[in-house]
């Protein structure tokens, strides 16, 4: 058995895919040879979009499940819910020729129903604070997640945000510096995988490190 001394951890992006934005981020992972999981809303995968998402299954990266649209589920109904999913699953296999397998709700906002209604891990993770509400500068994103970084951390940020966005410059700090410390970056299903951890075995809350307590 070979052991793993590397540490790892899981890019993430949510709010995608978009035409002009997502690619700044997609440049940055090419610069430095890294994947990353892209948690896409479902109403903005289409015909214009779809090169961006051929570039993605390209570069080996991960697609995942952010629902339908932004809007907050927390409120909605099994039905209303489960339609959401499952609409933005079948166009993520339809553009992609993906299954997602893990789904992030929208602004992190859940409830028991949500948890009920879907049959997918959850995933949250060390966030960036990265939307514009924040006004935060590469700097700041690149201090939020690298003071809460630990081995198995999931890193959530957005590739797709009105400017000025500063994600994709956030990166040139974060990715350099995670590495110096000795990270490895792999998408969300092989960060389980290399920890030996099943996605589905932590029902009712949302992961934000693999193999770490909650």
């Amino acid at each position: 058995m070979i052991m793993q001394t590397n540490k790892l951890c899981a890019l993430t992006f949510d709010d995608g895919p978009d035409a002009v934005m997502t690619p700044r981020v997609l440049d940055k992972l090419e610069k430095y040879q890294i994947p990353a999981t892209f948690f896409m809303i479902g109403n903005l995968i289409n015909e214009v979009t779809k090169p961006v998402i051929d570039r993605i299954v390209s570069m080996r990266c991960e697609i995942a499940n952010h629902s339908w649209s932004t809007d907050g589920m927390a409120e909605m109904t099994r039905a209303e819910i489960e339609k959401s999913i499952a609409d933005t699953g079948a166009v993520i296999r339809k553009y992609s020729g993906r299954v997602p397998v893990f789904f992030r709700p929208p602004n992190l906002s859940v409830s028991d129903t949500l948890y009920a209604s879907i049959d997918l891990p959850f995933a949250s993770g060390v966030v960036g604070w990265d939307w514009p509400s924040c006004n935060t500068s590469a700097e700041d994103r690149a201090h939020n997640v690298l003071k809460d970084m630990k081995d198995g951390a999931i890193i959530l940020l957005h590739d797709n945000q009105s400017d000025p966005h500063p994600t994709p410059e956030a990166l040139d700090i974060i990715v350099p510096e995670l590495k110096k410390q000795g990270y490895e970056f792999v998408t969300l299903s092989e960060l389980f995988i290399r920890k030996g951890v099943k996605p589905n075995s932590r029902k009712g809350t949302m992961w934000v490190c693999v193999g770490q307590p909650v």
